[in-house]
C-alpha cells in the first residue's frame, strides 16, 4: 500500500475495535473508529462517535432479531447499510457510510 493510500485509509471511518458488551466501550474513542460488540459470529451493536463532530455517540443495532437493524458490509474501511438517520440533542444527522467515506444526505423535510 502506497503512502497516499495509507493516509487516505486513516482518514476513513472503520470498525476495527471490539468489546464484549456496550458497557465495556471506553468513554473516548479514537477519531473515525467504531466498536463492534458481541462476538464475531453474533455481532450485536456498532458504536462510534458521530462524524459531525458535535460530540454525540451513535449506537446501531446489528442483531437481525431486532428492528431497526443495520448491516456491516465491510469493516475496514467501514460500509454500513442502510443510511444512518440520527436525531439527538445536538441536531439531526443523516448520512451514508461507504468504503469509510461519509456522504451527508440533505434534509428535505421539516423534522
Amino acid at each position: 500500500m502506497g503512502i497516499l493510500n495509507r493516509l487516505l485509509y486513516w482518514r476513513r471511518q472503520k470498525a476495527d475495535l471490539t468489546a464484549i458488551s456496550v458497557g465495556d466501550i471506553p468513554e473516548r474513542l479514537p477519531k473515525r473508529h467504531g466498536v463492534i460488540t458481541g462476538t464475531a459470529e453474533y455481532p450485536k451493536w456498532i458504536v462510534f462517535d458521530c462524524p459531525c463532530e458535535r460530540g454525540h455517540r451513535v449506537m446501531l443495532n446489528l442483531d437481525p432479531a431486532h428492528r431497526p437493524q443495520w448491516r456491516i458490509d465491510q469493516a475496514y474501511p467501514l460500509t454500513l447499510s442502510p443510511s444512518v438517520d440520527e436525531r439527538s440533542l445536538v441536531g439531526h444527522c443523516h448520512y451514508v457510510v461507504r468504503k469509510g467515506r461519509v456522504t451527508w444526505i440533505e434534509r428535505t423535510d421539516n423534522r
